[in-house]
């Protein structure tokens, strides 16, 4: 159940994980004031930037316009944008809104009617309010302004229009009256004249003036000072954003199809963790496996077992586990090479006892055969990932052993050692 989770959670990230780019969002502010460090190679920038054709700065890769962004209307943090994409189509976009009647239709109507703007066509008593959707708002999408009239008041609508250069500014909604000075730091309220695919015009509202443009950029940050300052001396750039604060260390290389990336190390670790699981469910760390002929134990020996073919050699064993010695203490073992010596032990009674004879001379007894059922030698085979090797495993009371052989005969040969004594022979029950 562990892999199977693993592998749910890693798989489907991965699938695009590897061919995209990781950006981090960021604003103007954040990039003149050094918040987006110089290690962070890719970023997201929206804000407001102003529609006109500057040349690009000099010794980038090849934009031809430069593009002035800040956060605000009324921001002085301003970034410098390098990009192929001509400023003046910032002014065609899809406008999210509400759909609403308002009292200054009319006005705004002779307004744009005064400058000789065309409103042939437009109906003063519809206005779409640009707003902020939510996430799981539903939005009605239009394709013209003739399909607004068929919609309830407060409607959110998205529409594809066209800006006009110029836009009307108002007072807030609520306010008796309108402060000049919220209004030329573009604080205010907008009505602008724009025009739908079918060149139809159509009121839309939003809270930024038409001397900027709303945006998203996205590309690697470039490095080159020189270049971004002879940008900022050119006299229609020092003109228009000479008052404000510009990065001259850093701008973006925008890039339209970068695309964004989801992190991938995590979902990586997880089909890491996962494959180690399965592997160590199918080999172990190392798996113990018992023989599969005949009975798997391995128990005591009768009284009455009559001895065949007595072990009297020193088997060659590698053990890993931990055990008691007959001193009293306590071994942990790993991998420890050892002898397998029959009789090595002689207790009181007179009977003889197998034991492990440790490098350090040691001895761990291997009574099996003294405890019935509270211990057992089990007969089998360690599978490691570089092999198979004949095995028991020995277990009771203080005693956990895994004892490797070199052989399948020394594996048998300790197996009747350890589970009937010394001379005699273990037997199946």
């Amino acid at each position: 159940m562990v892999v199977v989770g693993c592998l749910v959670l890693a798989v489907i990230p991965l699938l695009s994980a590897g061919a995209e780019k990781e950006i981090r969002v960021v604003t103007s502010a954040d990039m003149v004031d050094r918040l987006a460090p110089n290690t962070l190679t890719y970023v997201s920038l929206t804000g407001l930037a102003m529609p006109l054709r500057f040349p690009g700065p000099g010794g980038l890769t090849s934009p031809p316009y430069g593009v002035i962004v800040r956060d605000a209307p009324g921001a002085t943090d301003l970034t410098i944008v390098s990009s192929d994409v001509d400023p003046s189509r910032l002014r065609a976009r899809a406008v999210v809104g509400r759909v609403t009647s308002r009292p200054f239709g009319d006005a705004a109507v002779a307004a744009f009617e005064a400058r000789g703007e065309a409103t042939d066509g437009l109906d003063p008593a519809l206005v779409v309010i640009e707003i902020t959707p939510e996430d799981d708002q539903t939005i009605t999408d239009v394709a013209a302004a003739a399909d607004l009239a068929g919609l309830a008041d407060g409607t959110p609508v998205r529409i594809p229009v066209v800006f006009d250069p110029e836009s009307l500014p108002t007072c807030r909604l609520g306010d008796e009256g309108c402060e000049p000075r919220s209004l030329a730091a573009g604080e205010g309220v907008f009505v602008h004249l724009t025009r739908d695919q079918a060149g139809v015009p159509l009121l839309v509202q939003t809270t930024w003036p038409s001397s900027v443009a709303p945006g998203t950029w996205e590309g690697p940050q470039v490095f080159n000072q020189p270049e971004l300052e002879d940008f900022v001396e050119l006299p229609p750039v020092w003109t228009l954003a000479g008052w404000g604060r510009i990065l001259t260390l850093a701008s973006i290389d925008h890039d339209p199809q970068l695309v964004r990336d989801r992190h991938w190390l995590g979902p990586f670790l997880l089909l890491v963790l996962a494959g180690l699981l399965l592997l160590g469910s199918r080999l172990g760390y190392p798996h113990f496996r018992p023989d599969v002929e005949g009975s798997r134990r391995w128990g005591s020996s009768p009284a009455t077992a009559a001895p065949v073919a007595p072990v009297t050699r020193d088997l060659p064993v590698q053990v890993s586990g931990h055990a008691v010695t007959v001193e009293g203490r306590r071994s942990h073992l790993d991998e420890t090479r050892a002898i397998l010596r029959p009789g090595a032990v002689a207790g009181e009674d007179g009977r003889v006892t197998a034991a492990l004879v440790l490098p350090g001379g040691e001895l761990v007894a291997l009574a099996a055969h003294d405890t019935g059922l509270l211990g057992q030698v089990e007969r089998g085979e360690v599978v490691t990932l570089t092999g198979v090797q004949p095995a028991l495993w020995a277990h009771w009371f203080g005693t956990n052993l895994r004892l490797t052989f070199a052989n399948a005969e020394d594996r048998d040969d300790a197996a009747r050692v350890a589970a009937g004594g010394a001379g005699s022979v273990g037997s199946r029950p």
